[in-house]
């Protein structure tokens, strides 16, 4: 090979035809087929370590010498275990060659009857994940493989690694995308119908939708707090809870089942297979939708089951919250003043920061409409507008509204509802029938990008457009949980770029900059403190076990890395639960994750517990014993728990608990192990997929033998 740089640059074109997805079109094999030729070798193939196997893609003139898989299986996969010390050298080193392979001692018989002389393999990885390793080979004579070969070998195993983690992260958006794909229709359904009075047809006919969406041909509906049970297969039948109780529907609202549930039917009169699946609120099951399948349910539906809870719990928190509007207004206060007070106090009892966020848009609001010439009336209408426009966040969900951090697309999607709700709570009041639509429309852009009704220009009324401003004003100059205020001459220069009406902007910058409102003093609430304190770390608790979730962990793993002090991260996994959920099913499998929640309470020298994922729980450790620590609480949890499963006499068998129950226990410290909290939750990961392998190839064993 010559090493005047032109083969390093047609390394870099070739990969940039990687990088235009050309391996594609045939798999692979031309691309190989042009590796191959850049470096003069007999040919070229890449080995995918996949789900614990070697799979292996070959360059199309190698395998044209026609070395078919049942003579040659070896070419084409073998076990990633049998090749486990050529695999070790590889990640160690990034890059392996075998000058004499005839003579190898691990090599393949494959590759050997091949007539393999000579291999140069590099790894394909990229920071965070390792796909396989590119191979070169040469069949015709021993090869002295050159620094220039594995540098542009290397240079092209780079360049598939980042494709391939470019195909992973599309793959894992479209899953999200379909995962939330059911819940935005069951909310587009609603959006259409919020200006609606909730009725019973208005229930049946999203009902109805519901059931299609899952694919499902029966659907049972028990809403208790409105004593309300509707069933819907070919004809819709409305009843009350007395007529819910021959069906499975009935009793686990009654014995308060909050785990989702299958069940299969003997009963002619109902569907075989049901699913059944409960909303709860306040720890309580206030309803309870059950599916109903003549075979068994869809794939689709079963892989998203917890997706569709979610939407179907707030579904019930719309239907509750519009019935609890309409009670609310037969017992407001007679005064307008003790009016407007009663509505701030309801927004109040959801987030204490609308508060005082309300009552500075109401003063810009006055502001703004004073500067413009607007009269007395308009103005004290414009105030009574600021005060109003987020009323409609009691409509909420708690875990979104409180949410610390950035909203996700579905999340972003659900607050959209607040200016709809707002605008129903206010225009069936007189004496704000004029404010309405101005609170409806405080979020539209002057260029149709806004929300809820997309309007333009001047579709969109000057109330709206004076809301808007004070809105993003009082935001921007106010403390969020991401960023500190802004000066105001900041924030006015921030908001010359936003969609909303710069005329009337560069008319009031100057009233705005003059009368910025630093606090306000806000009289008593009636929210005790305490109950205010949980409602703002609702977003960080886990409902099940009452322990703390992954984004705490997080943070107290941050702030120790920040200070650069020293920590052990631990995992602990319960083993087996896919097996328990399914033998003894998913009541007992939640009794399981409740006794060892409670078993980690009672470890001292712990910190930050949290629940990371469904069966698997992790927490800091700041003593330096750390392996005797782990040695002490291993037989401690799973003692702890068998010790739980008898006294709550769980359906377990003792003696195969002894031998199902336990947990991987791992851990990864900080700083020697891990630099972030993530890497040292991922290596957590891989060292309980190490455990787990070896646990199941010693039970594999043992059932061989």
């Amino acid at each position: 090979m010559g090493g005047d740089g032109s083969l390093l640059l047609k390394a870099l074109e070739l990969s940039n035809r990687i990088v235009k997805g050309d391996y594609k079109k045939h798999n692979w094999k031309l691309i190989l087929d042009n590796i191959a030729q850049l470096c003069g070798v007999d040919g070229a193939f890449i080995g995918f370590w996949d789900s614990g196997y070697i799979k292996f893609k070959h360059s199309s003139f190698f395998m044209a010498e026609n070395y078919p898989k049942q003579i040659y299986p070896q070419l084409y996969e073998v076990p990633l275990e049998s090749r486990r010390e050529f695999h070790d050298r590889l990640k160690k080193d990034g890059h392996l060659i075998i000058n004499d392979y005839q003579n190898y001692p691990l090599a393949l018989k494959s590759w050997l009857d091949v007539g393999l002389k000579s291999l140069l393999a590099v790894l394909i990885k990229t920071k965070d994940e390792i796909y396989g390793s590119l191979h070169l080979i040469s069949l015709k004579k021993i090869k002295s493989f050159s620094e220039e070969e594995i540098k542009i070998l290397k240079t092209i195993a780079d360049t598939i690694a980042s494709e391939l983690q470019k195909e992973s992260y599309i793959k894992q958006i479209e899953i999200e995308r379909e995962k939330n794909k059911r819940q935005l229709e069951l909310f587009k359904l609603l959006d259409s119908k919020l200006s609606q009075n909730v009725s019973i047809s208005l229930i049946a006919q999203a009902l109805r939708k519901i059931k299609d969406l899952a694919g499902a041909k029966m659907l049972c509906f028990l809403f208790a707090s409105e004593n309300l049970y509707i069933t819907l297969n070919d004809k819709i039948e409305v009843g009350d809870i007395e007529a819910s109780k021959k069906n499975m529907i009935y009793n686990l609202w009654k014995t308060n089942t909050k785990t989702i549930s299958q069940s299969c039917s003997t009963d002619k009169t109902y569907p075989k297979y049901c699913v059944y699946i409960p909303a709860t609120s306040k720890g309580k099951v206030v309803g309870v939708f059950g599916f109903g399948f003549s075979q068994e349910p869809p794939d689709e539906f079963k892989s998203e089951l917890e997706t569709f809870q979610s939407a179907l719990t707030h579904f019930i928190s719309i239907v509750y919250t519009y019935k609890t509007i309409r009670s609310v207004f037969s017992e407001l206060s007679e005064t307008e003043e003790g009016l407007i007070q009663a509505f701030v106090y309801s927004t109040e009892a959801k987030d204490i920061y609308t508060r005082g966020h309300s009552e500075h848009v109401a003063r810009y609001s006055k502001l703004i409409a004073r500067k413009l010439g607007l009269d007395i009336y308009q103005q004290e209408m414009m105030y009574n507008a600021g005060l109003l426009h987020d009323i409609g966040k009691i409509g909420i969900p708690d875990a979104i509204l409180l949410k610390p951090g950035k909203l996700t697309p579905f999340e972003f999607e659900i607050m959209k509802y607040h200016p709809i709700i707002s605008y129903e709570i206010v225009k069936n009041v007189p004496k704000f029938k004029g404010i309405a639509k101005c609170i409806r429309h405080h979020h539209e852009k002057l260029d149709g990008s806004g929300y809820p009704d997309g309007l333009s220009g001047n579709e969109i009324e000057l109330g709206a457009r004076i809301l808007a401003i004070a809105d993003i004003y009082d935001a921007l100059t106010t403390d969020r949980p991401y960023r500190k205020a802004l000066k105001p001459t900041e924030a006015i220069e921030i908001m010359k770029s936003e969609k909303i009406d710069q005329s009337i902007l560069s008319k009031v910058e100057d009233v705005l900059v003059s009368s910025f409102i630093e606090e306000i003093t806000c009289k008593g609430t009636f929210i005790p403190e305490k109950i205010d304190y949980f409602r703002k770390h609702i977003t960080e608790m886990d409902y099940m076990t009452g322990l703390k979730r992954r984004s705490y962990l997080v943070r107290i793993m941050d702030s120790y890395i920040q200070k650069k002090e020293p920590f052990t991260l631990f995992m602990v996994d319960v083993k087996n639960m896919s097996y328990i959920n399914h033998k003894y099913g998913r009541l007992v499998g939640d009794r399981i994750i409740l006794f060892l929640a409670e078993a980690l309470k009672g470890i001292i020298n712990k910190e930050a517990l949290a629940r990371t994922s469904a069966d698997a729980f992790m927490f800091m450790y700041l003593g330096k014993n750390t392996e005797e620590f782990h040695k002490n609480i291993s037989e401690k949890l799973k003692n702890g728990i068998i010790d739980k499963i008898k006294s709550k006499s769980c359906i377990i068998n003792e003696d195969e608990a002894k031998n199902i129950i336990g947990c991987y226990i791992t851990y990864a410290k900080y700083p020697q192990e891990g630099k972030t909290s993530d890497e040292l939750m991922y290596i957590c990961s891989l060292k309980k997929r190490k455990e787990a392998l070896n646990y199941y190839a010693g039970l594999y064993s043992k059932e061989d033998s």
